[in-house]
């Protein structure tokens, strides 16, 4: 080792530790097998294959309580290559998951075997007619698009939470919503067109005229498969009516058959289906959307209530006033809030049972805000409202600053709350919805379900769209806790579905967490009818298996993935992703998530397991030593996780007593090494002038091997 040289062994967990049940095993150790990884290295080029053990473990984890080892990853760069992988799958026998941002909830981004980077080189806004639409790659953040599109004073409609980081390509592939997309907003509605490659590689782009023509040339078995199940479903009356009252709430759960009752065509029928198909019918390229005013006056006001159903009760009275906005926090919710930046510090002390509605109208001109603030006021006044804090107003307002900072506190819900969580447990994110006249029956019967299973849950959402979500911790080590989540679930499920005909997922999408129950809310026939659409479209399953659609009752309870103690700074995270747009390494080597998801899967091993052994080999380089050190990560975590700092501290413990006195006197003495650099670069010119460059380059190869490669430059006849 060289005389300077970092000690990887110094950043070995050490503790005794019992194994975790979901660790990668010793057979993983060596990364991608052969001949997979020679296979799609001659493909593709050895730069868009990643197959160390690091590489496919810090992409085993997302936002999601679930953890699936790929067997690969492939970073492709452009059409073509897509084309290729599947192609490749086709011919292998093998399936392919796509993954962009990973802040999806419910597994639909985690695959055992080709899964794909669709962020990395998919990144682009183009602002068409003057902002009325955008084309964008699937690679780009909500947060970027809508950035391109203010100066146009326009926006998207959908709106989800983690705008900083979630991308287009996963909004569109779930449907993703937010807090004013609801039913009428969504990319299902605001979406002009999308360019997607099927399964069999074939490129569709639904806004070329000329689309239907080649796609019945290309896929004509395809398109009869399609305009045979739009007939058999506009032949059967009563479940059309169905199709058309499970959307008048939010859906996400299952494909969107009302996709053959609105579209004519092939194409057409497609452009539906891709919208919320979670990557099992195809990769989405390209997508252009409607864009929606960007209505620039806002009143809002964060009103407080004795209790979450009085605030339930409240939510259809704003509505009717006009309210784009009506979001819920119940006293969990404000409570584990307050570890974010700006949150006033008095909602520690607030009781259990408070709970807020954040209430927002926006308007194009003041005429129009001075009506809405009047119907506000008149709601309000007929309204029990609390005073539990000496921050708490109940009154609205116009202050930008003071609206940013009610907006901060409701985004950050899953994280704030999952970050307070009990150290070690895994955070599971529920979203469903009723409809919103039935809101207050819902949230009481949720919360006597939750007391009874032993659960204290939060509870958030989208209340004037009856949609809410809550989190439950538990810890997916024990078989009790397990058992426990499952004998909710089945509990949870039957109320949503039976007493109040709700959705089981509103916004999240299926993915694995809900695949179980989708015939409970749907019925055999629609479930069955999903099951050959999948079959007609994907006919060899080489998309996402087991995402949307799974026979195997416990889906729900497989690949749960544990959360070990890790160092105290990086403990609460929960993954969720946010602070990776924001990582100057993120497309070097690896994210501040990805760090700790590393670290994580360290102290899920034995110590001086094969896998461990190789994560730390690694984890010098892709983790510690390419991490800038400046906090930004802090800066975009909504708990404020500093693994810049985390990363810093891994670089000292890396260094003996020695080196840092070394290094100490190195930085106290900066000018003498400066000055003395300078004679050596001088006297290695004059040495190179007489002897010539070689030896010189010999010498600062033997000091590069025997110091460190990075403290020690090598010589270049090109050095001035």
């Amino acid at each position: 080792m060289p005389l300077l040289e970092p000690d990887p062994e110094a950043l070995r967990p050490g503790t005794a530790r019992e194994p975790a049940p979901d660790r990668v095993t010793d057979r993983s150790a060596g990364g991608t097998p052969e001949p997979l990884r020679s296979e799609l290295t001659a493909l593709l080029g050895a730069d868009k294959v990643l197959w160390k053990i690091s590489d496919l473990v810090r992409y085993a984890s997302d936002a999601s309580p679930y953890r699936f080892l790929p067997r690969v990853v492939l970073v492709p760069e452009d059409l073509d290559d897509v084309s290729a992988i599947l192609s490749y799958a086709h011919g292998k026998g093998r399936s392919v998951v796509f993954r962009a941002a990973g802040t999806s909830l419910n597994g639909q981004a985690q695959g055992e075997d080709i899964l794909v980077d669709v962020r990395r080189h998919w990144t682009g806004v183009e602002v068409l007619d003057e902002g009325a639409r955008a084309r964008i790659l699937p690679g780009t953040t909500v947060m970027r698009a809508n950035a391109a599109l203010a100066r146009y004073d326009r926006l998207l409609g959908p709106d989800p939470a983690s705008a900083i980081a979630c991308t287009l390509g996963g909004v569109v592939a779930n449907n993703a919503s937010g807090m004013t997309a609801g039913t009428t907003r969504n990319s299902y509605r605001t979406l002009a067109s999308l360019t997607f490659v099927l399964p069999s590689g074939t490129v569709v782009d639904t806004a070329d005229p000329a689309a239907d023509e080649e796609l019945a040339h290309a896929e004509p078995e395809l398109c009869a498969g399609l305009l045979e199940l739009k007939a058999e479903i506009e032949a059967d009356a009563e479940l059309t009516a169905r199709i058309r009252a499970k959307y008048t709430i939010k859906n996400t759960n299952g494909y969107r058959l009302d996709a053959f009752l609105d579209g004519a065509t092939p194409v057409q029928i497609l452009r539906g289906l891709m919208v919320g198909s979670e990557g099992t019918f195809g990769f989405i390229s390209e997508v252009v959307f409607d864009t929606l005013p960007l209505d620039r006056r806002v009143s809002s006001g964060l009103l407080f209530f004795p209790s979450l159903t009085a605030a339930a009760a409240a939510v259809p009275r704003f509505n009717e006033a006009g309210a784009i906005a009506v979001e819920l926090m119940d006293g969990n919710t404000l409570r584990a809030s307050v570890s974010v930046p700006g949150v006033p510090a008095d909602w520690a002390a607030l009781p259990r049972e408070t709970t807020a509605l954040l209430v927002e109208f926006r308007a194009a001109d003041e005429a129009g805000q001075a009506a809405f603030e009047r119907a506000a006021d008149a709601v309000v006044a007929g309204l029990d409202l609390v005073r539990p804090a000496a921050s708490v107003t109940n009154a609205f307002t116009r202050d930008a600053g003071t609206i940013a900072g009610y907006w901060k506190a409701r985004k950050a819900f899953v994280t704030a709350v999952g970050g307070s969580r009990p150290s070690g447990t895994t955070l599971i994110t529920e979203d469903f919805a009723v409809p919103p006249a039935r809101l207050a029956d819902a949230c009481a019967a949720l919360l006597e379900l939750q007391s009874r299973h032993g659960f204290d849950a939060a509870v958030a959402g989208h209340a004037a769209h009856g949609n809410l979500h809550f989190l439950l911790a538990f810890d997916a080590a024990k078989p009790a806790d397990v058992a426990r989540y499952d004998a909710f679930m089945q509990e949870f499920c039957a109320l949503v579905v039976d007493r109040f005909d709700g959705s089981l997922k509103a916004e999240h999408a299926t993915g694995r967490n809900i695949a179980p129950f989708l015939e409970r809310e749907w019925g055999p026939r629609a479930t069955e009818l999903m099951w050959r659409t999948k079959q007609v479209i994907d006919p060899a399953g080489v998309l996402a298996p087991r995402i949307v659609l799974d026979r195997d009752p416990g889906a729900h309870l497989r690949g749960l993935k544990t959360i070990p103690k890790v160092e105290a700074v990086a403990d609460p995270c929960i993954e969720c992703g946010f602070c990776e747009p924001t990582c100057p390494s993120e497309d070097l080597t690896t994210t501040p998530r990805q760090r700790i998801v590393l670290r994580r899967e360290m102290m899920r091993q034995t110590d001086g397991s094969p896998v461990e052994s190789g994560l730390l080999d690694a984890y010098g380089y892709d983790a510690v030593d390419t991490c800038a050190g400046d906090s930004t990560c802090k800066l975009a975590c909504p708990v404020g996780i500093d693994t810049g700092a985390m990363m810093k501290g891994f670089r000292h413990r890396r260094h003996t007593p020695r080196e840092e006195r070394i290094a100490a006197l190195t930085a106290k003495n900066f000018r003498a090494v400066e000055a003395s650099a300078r004679l050596a670069v001088a006297a290695a010119h004059t040495v190179g002038d007489r002897v010539g460059d070689a030896p010189l380059q010999a010498v600062t190869r033997l000091a590069r091997r025997a110091v460190r490669p990075d403290l020690v430059p090598e010589w270049l006849p090109q050095i001035p």
